[in-house]
């Protein structure tokens, strides 16, 4: 019998699932090497994760007479926030019979899978940018954009200043602020994980530029602060559920017929925290407006 090449068997099923994982991990991994190669933490689901703040407090006198008692310094690694790892992200979607049959099968599912792409990519960043703005951040600020970046990375410096490798500085900033600054000249900007990014701009080794961080604020960290959590797909769990993932257990992926509704379904699952070390190793710069010199017109009008 002379096979279809229109049948759709167990191996594309395989085939597309396989596709997806190396996707969503390529694009994971093109971010994380983009900030500086920040650190994959594969865990069990249910794990307890923590961020710190860092008190110092220096003694009175650093030198003593002989035989007197040495002053202590008191250091303080206190608890900011817990998180929960959890298989946050379990996305389902149908492709229709009728799609397939109007699209054709690669067309059809690729289309509606990459939505489901998107969908992950945008969770795993959310806690993240939550972080970022949170609170327990060090604050500075600065006329304009370049010297809220500059003093920003003063701060940055002075709280990461015996701290061997820091690595990479990482910037944060709204687009409309970057934009805004650059006027008409032309830049190249470089895309990853739905992320536009550039590279040794103002000082900065990368900045991304995402409307998660308010208008007017440059929020800045070393690549050396920031963990990438996930719960590790790999296992009997996904093993007993065909779930298809790569070396590194990110994302697991499973597609399947489903017979009774004529669709054929894509199921994606997976959890991830991208959070700092330490919440007070954050920088948020305030761009202030700059001042206009009294006795100006301008001055005048205000």
């Amino acid at each position: 019998m002379t096979k279809d090449n229109n049948v759709i068997t167990s191996a594309d099923l395989v085939a597309q699932s396989i596709d997806f994982v190396e996707q969503f991990s390529d694009n994971v991994n093109t971010l994380l090497t983009a900030m500086g190669r920040v650190r994959l933490h594969p865990m069990a689901n249910g794990s307890v994760i923590k961020t710190y703040k860092t008190d110092v407090t220096e003694a009175a006198n650093r030198t003593v007479d002989e035989g007197e008692t040495i002053p202590l310094t008191k250091v303080t690694r206190a608890v900011d926030k817990t998180y929960e790892l959890l298989l946050t992200d379990k996305i389902r979607k149908v492709t229709s019979f009728e799609a397939i049959q109007r699209d054709g099968f690669s067309q059809a599912v690729t289309y509606t899978d990459s939505k489901i792409l998107s969908i992950a990519q945008k969770n795993a960043k959310k806690d993240f940018f939550d972080t970022l703005n949170s609170k327990s951040t060090t604050n500075t600020k600065g006329e304009g954009l370049q010297m809220a970046i500059s003093t920003g990375l003063g701060k940055l410096t002075g709280l990461f200043e015996d701290v061997d490798n820091v690595g990479t500085v990482i910037a944060y900033a709204n687009p409309d602020d970057v934009y805004a600054y650059l006027g008409g000249t032309q830049i190249t900007t470089q895309n990853t994980f739905g992320m536009k990014y550039l590279q040794n701009f103002l000082n900065v080794d990368v900045v991304f530029l995402t409307t998660a961080i308010p208008a007017g604020k440059v929020v800045m960290t070393v690549n050396n602060n920031i963990n990438f959590y996930y719960v590790d797909m790999r296992g009997d769990a996904g093993r007993t559920f065909g779930m298809q993932v790569d070396q590194s257990g990110l994302i697991g992926m499973k597609h399947s017929q489903v017979d009774e509704s004529l669709t054929y379904q894509s199921v994606a699952t997976g959890g991830w925290l991208m959070l700092p070390e330490r919440t007070d190793g954050i920088v948020t710069a305030t761009i202030t407006a700059p001042k206009v010199p009294t006795g100006t017109d301008a001055s005048k009008k205000a």
